[in-house]
Order: C-alpha cells, then sequence, then structure tokens
C-alpha cells in the first residue's frame, strides 16, 4: 500500500510538472513573440514615414513582403522566406546539426495610398535557446523537488501505515481456531487507529459471540434432536424382534412412534422459525383485526383441550390490532400452553385481553409451579429449562418463549413477567397502537 500511495504521488508530480513546463513554454513564447512584433510595427512606422531604405529593412528582418489588399499585387519583396511552417507562427530549420528558429509576423500597414499586408520574418534562434536552457533547469530542478517530496511522502506514509499494515497482519492471522485469543494491539496507536481498533476487536468480540451461540444452539438442537430418535430406534427394533407377532407391544410401539414423530416435526418447525429468523426472513402479514376475536378462538381451544384446569377469560375488551393475526395468536398460545404444562390438574388459568388507550394488553395468569427469581434472566433464551423443572415428566423444548418474544418485538411490542415459586406465574404481553396506519 505504501509503494502505492508514493507510485500515486510521483506520478501527481510528473503531470503537475508537465502542466507547468508547458504554461512557462507557453508564456515564454508569447514573450518572444510579442518582442518581434514590437519590432515589426518600429519598421512599418518606418517604412510610412518613409524614412526606412531598402538596406536597412534587409539588415532589421530576414524577411519581408508586403501585399496590396485590394488587386493582391506584391508591392515589396524582401530576403527568402525560411523553410516550411512547422508549428502556427513558428519555423523550424535544421542545418547542420543545428536548430535555426524563425517568428513570422503578420500586420495591417498603408502604403502609398493603398492599405497592404506586411509579412515579417525574423531568426530568434538565440532567444529560443535561452529559453530552452530555462525549462530545462527549471525541469532538472522540479524532478529533483518532486523526487525528495516523493521520498518524504513515502516515508511518512509507511510510518503512518504502519499501524494498519500490522492490523491487516493481525486480521489475516484470524480463523476460528484463534478468534477467541486474537485481537489488535490497540496500546500505542493514535487517537484515531485506536478508535479503529477498538471498534474492529468489538466486531470481532460480536463475531466470537455469533460464533459460540451457533455452536451452542447446533449442540442443544442436536441434544434435543437425540432422545427421540433414540426413541425411535428402541420402538423400531422391538417391532422387528416382537411386533408382529405381540399386538401390545405393537400398538405400544406404534403410539410411541407418532408421538416421537410429533415432537421432532415440533422441534424441527420451531427450529426452521429462528433460522428464518437469523436470515432476517421471517415475515409478517399485517393487517388490521380485533384481538378479541383471537382470545375467544384461542378460549375455545384450551377449553377443548385442558379439562383438567380451570380455564377462563376474565376481561376480553374489543381492541384493534395492527399486526400479524397468525403469528401473534401462535405466541399468545406459547404462554398458554406452558401455563398448562406448569400448573396441575385443578389449577387455574385466567387469559384476559384489555384495550388501554388504543394499546392492546394481554394477560396470561396461571397458580402453578411458578419460578425461581434466577430464572427470570434465561426463560426467553433458547432451549432453556429451569433447575425446579429438570427430572419432572414436561414436555417441551425450551424454544416456545424464544420465538414468542421475537414476534412480539416484532410487533414493536413488550413482555412483562410476574412469578412466585409455586405461586404461579403471570405473563403480561402489550402490544403499541400503531398511529398513522
Amino acid at each position: 500500500m505504501t509503494y502505492r500511495i508514493a507510485m500515486d504521488f510521483a506520478i501527481l508530480f510528473l503531470v503537475t510538472g508537465l502542466f507547468l513546463v508547458l504554461v512557462l513554454m507557453r508564456i515564454r513564447t508569447g514573450s518572444i513573440a510579442e518582442e518581434y512584433e514590437n519590432r515589426a510595427e518600429a519598421l512599418i512606422y518606418e517604412m510610412q514615414k518613409g524614412t526606412a531604405d531598402e538596406e536597412q529593412l534587409e539588415d532589421a528582418c530576414d524577411f519581408l513582403r508586403v501585399v496590396s489588399k485590394e488587386n493582391r499585387e506584391t508591392v515589396y519583396l524582401a530576403g527568402e522566406e525560411p523553410g516550411k511552417l512547422a508549428l502556427g507562427k513558428w519555423y523550424f530549420i535544421k542545418e547542420k546539426d543545428e536548430l535555426q528558429v524563425f517568428v513570422r509576423q503578420k500586420l495591417s500597414v498603408v502604403l502609398y495610398g493603398s492599405e497592404c499586408s506586411a509579412e515579417f520574418v525574423f531568426e530568434c534562434t538565440q532567444e529560443w535557446n535561452v529559453m530552452r536552457r530555462e525549462l530545462i533547469f527549471f525541469s532538472l530542478w522540479y524532478l529533483g523537488v518532486a523526487a525528495a517530496a516523493v521520498f518524504v511522502c513515502y516515508v511518512l506514509v509507511r510510518a503512518v501505515l504502519r499501524p494498519i499494515d500490522e492490523m491487516s497482519r493481525q486480521v489475516s492471522r484470524l480463523n476460528l481456531q484463534n478468534l477467541h485469543k486474537e485481537r489488535l494491539n490497540e496500546e500505542g496507536s493514535k487517537a484515531e487507529l485506536k478508535e479503529l481498533a477498538e471498534g474492529i476487536n468489538g466486531m470481532l468480540d460480536r463475531m466470537e459471540q455469533a460464533y459460540d451461540a451457533q455452536k451452542q444452539f447446533v449442540s442443544e438442537a442436536s441434544h434435543e434432536l437425540r432422545t427421540p430418535i433414540t426413541v425411535l430406534q428402541g420402538y423400531s427394533s422391538m417391532l422387528k424382534r416382537w411386533g408382529a407377532e405381540d399386538k401390545e407391544v405393537l400398538a405400544e410401539s406404534i403410539d410411541a412412534i407418532e408421538s416421537e414423530a410429533k415432537s421432532m416435526q415440533d422441534l424441527v418447525e420451531k427450529l426452521l422459525f429462528l433460522s428464518r429468523h437469523e436470515r432476517r426472513k421471517l415475515p409478517f402479514a399485517k393487517e388490521r383485526f380485533d384481538m378479541a376475536e383471537v382470545i375467544g378462538e384461542l378460549e375455545k381451544e384450551m377449553v377443548y383441550m385442558t379439562s383438567t384446569r380451570n380455564m377462563r377469560c376474565s376481561v376480553c375488551e374489543p381492541v384493534r390490532v395492527y399486526g400479524d393475526k397468525q403469528a401473534l395468536k401462535q405466541a399468545i398460545r406459547v404462554f398458554l400452553d406452558n401455563a398448562v404444562k406448569y400448573t396441575e390438574e385443578g389449577d387455574t388459568i385466567t387469559l384476559s385481553c384489555r384495550n388501554k388507550n388504543g394499546a392492546c394488553e394481554i394477560t396470561i395468569e396461571d397458580t402453578g409451579l411458578g419460578m425461581k427469581r434466577e430464572d427470570l434472566e434465561g426463560i426467553f433464551g433458547r432451549f432453556f429449562r429451569a433447575d425446579t423443572v429438570r427430572g419432572k415428566n414436561i414436555e417441551g423444548h425450551g424454544l416456545g418463549l424464544s420465538i414468542a418474544r421475537l414476534i412480539i418485538d416484532g410487533h414493536a411490542g413488550k413482555i412483562a413477567v410476574r412469578t412466585q415459586y409455586t405461586k404461579g406465574s403471570c405473563f403480561t404481553v402489550t402490544i403499541p397502537r400503531q398511529r398513522g396506519v
């Protein structure tokens, strides 16, 4: 990078130097032409006064031609016109390895009572050589200054970019094996580079956390899938040995395989849901609907499915909500399913829906197992199971609440939790009023 920047500076200096040489050459040639134009005007003045004889004119210029503008006749001709015109008003003639330079000037003049065009050619080889030496000297001086400037630029850029080069080498050494311990050196860096190093280290920390979370997610998902797969293998082996002859074994195996297959299907669907969220592909088909209708449907479902629980809806106020009806219904069903899982026969589950100044407040309260204070921080994490429920015959994968939170967050909602161990839990979901929709 340092070499490339130095080369860019060198090219910039060369282009600038070439431009300056062309500008100086233009200025000097213009000055030479102006000088001989003044000489031509002085000769015209002498010719008009009649004080300039033929010998004086021949000595003053190398070639002179006066042409009448009326009849195009040559009024006066002296000397021999030099070779071909090379650049505009300039003649270049090379004789014996020496370059002769001439400049031509055309002026209007009134002679002998008629308007004429006078053409003068002067040799300016000496002035041209002086200009060339000046330009060569300037070019050499400029190249020396440019070389020194490029060298200084190279040294300074190398010093400035040394920390960045070191950062680049450190970043190139990063891989999955050393991601947890390899970080950029923030000590000794200047303020701007220190901020850059801190930003990159922060990004690496987030990448490490995301990678660890992914590894943990895969590990936990594999662990959750191992159990139903083991059960399926066990019952399939039992069927292979005795299922054909023993009807009881056959029926038991079919029921177990069906149950575990449904469990695996439920787990895979939840994992796919979370995977779509990770890839930002979680669509919501939002519309306006009455949440009271959804709560009524859920109440009927739960009453039909949980005859051993006291299921009741205390309040069901109509409230218009802008969101994905099926997704929100799925999220609330998660809370209701958990309330059923963590309650026993005869416990009460209360569902309510209130209109809070246009916002929707849904409460799911139970009188079941409840939670300890230390469990509250992790209940929305993936595959989380509290220590108080481990060993109990409670189905679940620990993914429901994390999915419910994603859906509620997708609707800018909030979830509040109140719980007391052995006394029950209360989840309050608030969907804010969407203004301007």
